[in-house]
């Protein structure tokens, strides 16, 4: 696993190099297909309300002198919020951009005075004659400033805005690059990317900087694909590690939330997440530390803990849902329990019995509602994991009720079960 800070990637002063250039292809980079990459480019760098001025001739024809219209919002020289007007011409070519191209652009945008700025992108190049003429253009008319937007220009800009190629050129995204587009979607869009990419990622996670932001992308991303099993990334961490990222999950639990309900997401994955992340920094004994991080999370602005039932919103459905899987898998071999009593909480109808029902009117009948099963203790039974029980003293896993008040009971009561459950953590980080 790389040092955080010992930069080796391929990109400025050895950041990660999250595109490869070489791998997209700005000779088809024409017509509707430019003005596309210009579209989301000048999206990731700000732009508001940006229209895309499709009509008239061929695919994406210029409409008004222009394919493209946006605003920049930013502070004059008095400090007050102003908005720039830009204008985007595009030139999708084989070779130069001939200087015609561009001297009419030029004096077409005169015609309006509204116009800040006129871009004129190429996926090709200007020729030195043109750029000279533009300079000479602009000491003459200051307004609107003219900028000229050629292949390296280009390149430079998708550089540093990787979930515009991943929607666009997927091909053209390094390793670093997937990662950064994951990362960003999650956190930007609370959306999810293919396996196939998360696939990518771990098989060269050595070679890769995953922060806290990243983990919690990466873990949420699993989860949303219905299971962490294939690639842990919560066990593939420090204590540092799995702490940091569990600390900013904690942070982020009522922003997280709100983004759920606007974007109407399912949030199963989310508190999943959280969970195997809670989880995961008690596996590494870091159960006071963790309590110290609720404590300070859990607080309005002024300093005031949150209200209990806010704290239960919030917290509660993580601590329900780790809680419960340690029911089920530590019970399911124990010998006081019957193991097919633990499976029936995850049973599903076999897909056999329901396959037919696919063609039918009605369905296959839901059983998602019920989620109950019976549990049959042998009281006579030791612990498998070594808690004291008894005919009068049953697991504490099913005795405790979480609260906040008794989080360190319930910290202390899994931290035993994963002593003896989970793989032993490895103190030793590997560098590459």
């Amino acid at each position: 696993m790389a040092q955080a800070d010992e930069p080796d990637g391929d990109g400025p002063n050895g950041a990660p190099k999250w595109v490869l250039p070489t791998e997209i292809p700005f000779r088809e980079l024409k017509g509707r297909a430019l003005e596309e990459c210009l579209f989301w480019l000048l999206d990731g760098i700000g732009a508001r309300d940006l229209e895309w001025r499709l009509g008239g001739i061929g695919g994406g024809a210029a409409d008004g002198g222009r394919d493209l219209e946006g605003r920049f919002y930013m502070p004059g020289a008095d400090g007050q919020i102003e908005a720039k007007r830009w204008w985007i011409e595009c030139k999708g070519r084989a070779g130069t951009v001939e200087k015609d191209a561009v001297t009419s652009a030029c004096n077409n945008v005169l015609a309006d005075g509204t116009v800040d700025c006129l871009v004129i992108a190429t996926n090709t190049t200007f020729s030195n004659p043109t750029r000279d003429w533009v300079k000479t253009w602009q000491a003459r008319f200051p307004k609107p400033q003219i900028l000229l937007w050629d292949q390296p220009v280009l390149e430079r800009m998708l550089s540093d805005q990787p979930s515009t190629v991943l929607r666009l050129f997927e091909g053209g995204l390094s390793s670093a690059g997937y990662l950064q587009a994951i990362t960003e979607r999650f956190w930007n869009l609370l959306e999810y990317s293919s396996i196939e990419r998360a696939r990518r990622i771990w098989a060269e996670r050595g070679t890769l900087e995953i922060g806290p932001m990243e983990r919690i992308a990466l873990i949420a991303n699993e989860f949303a694909h219905g299971s962490i099993d294939e690639r842990p990334w919560g066990g593939y961490c420090t204590d540092e590690e799995a702490l940091a990222a569990c600390s900013m999950a904690i942070f982020n639990l009522l922003f997280l939330y709100t983004r759920l309900m606007k974007a109407g997401g399912q949030q199963g994955p989310i508190i999943e997440a959280i969970a195997y992340l809670i989880l995961a920094t008690l596996r590494h004994g870091q159960s006071e530390r963790l309590q110290e991080v609720m404590e300070i999370a859990l607080r309005t602005e002024g300093g005031e803990p949150f209200p209990e039932k806010v704290v239960d919103l919030l917290l509660g459905p993580a601590l329900d849902s780790l809680r419960g899987d340690l029911q089920l898998v530590c019970s399911c071999d124990c010998d006081r329990f019957s193991r097919d009593d633990s499976l029936k909480h995850w049973e599903r109808s076999h897909p056999i019995e329901t396959y037919w029902s696919r063609f039918g009117r009605n369905g296959a009948p839901s059983n998602a509602g019920d989620q109950s099963y019976a549990r049959l203790e042998r009281t006579a039974e030791p612990c498998r994991v070594g808690f004291q029980v008894d005919e009068e003293r049953s697991c504490p896993l099913y005795q405790i009720d979480i609260s906040i008040e008794n989080l360190t009971d319930f910290f202390a009561i899994a931290a035993r079960v994963l002593k003896y459950r989970a793989p032993t953590p490895s103190r030793r980080q590997t560098v590459i």
